[in-house]
C-alpha cells in the first residue's frame, strides 16, 4: 500500500520569553519547553506543571513556566 510521505513543517521557535503571551495554552508552553502539546497536557494533569483547565483546554501562566524551568535547571526560584 502506497503511503505518501508527510512533509515536516518547520516548527515555530521562540527566541525570547517575551514572545509568549502572559497566559499560554499547551501549544505555547510546548514551544517554550520543547515538548509536544499532548505531553504538556499530561504534565499538567499529573501535577508537574501548574495549570488551569478550562473546558478541555489547559492554560498556564508564563511566570509558572519560567519557574518550572528554573527548578528544572537548579537555578532556584
Amino acid at each position: 500500500m502506497y503511503r505518501p510521505q508527510r512533509i515536516n513543517k518547520p516548527r515555530r521557535v521562540i527566541h525570547s520569553i517575551d514572545e509568549l503571551p502572559v497566559l499560554c495554552d499547551v501549544c505555547d508552553a510546548g514551544l517554550l519547553l520543547r515538548r509536544n502539546p499532548e505531553t504538556i497536557a499530561k504534565m499538567a494533569k499529573d501535577g508537574i506543571l501548574k495549570g488551569a483547565k478550562q473546558g478541555q483546554s489547559w492554560y498556564f501562566r508564563r511566570d509558572d513556566l519560567v519557574e518550572y524551568m528554573n527548578k528544572l535547571f537548579g537555578t532556584g526560584a
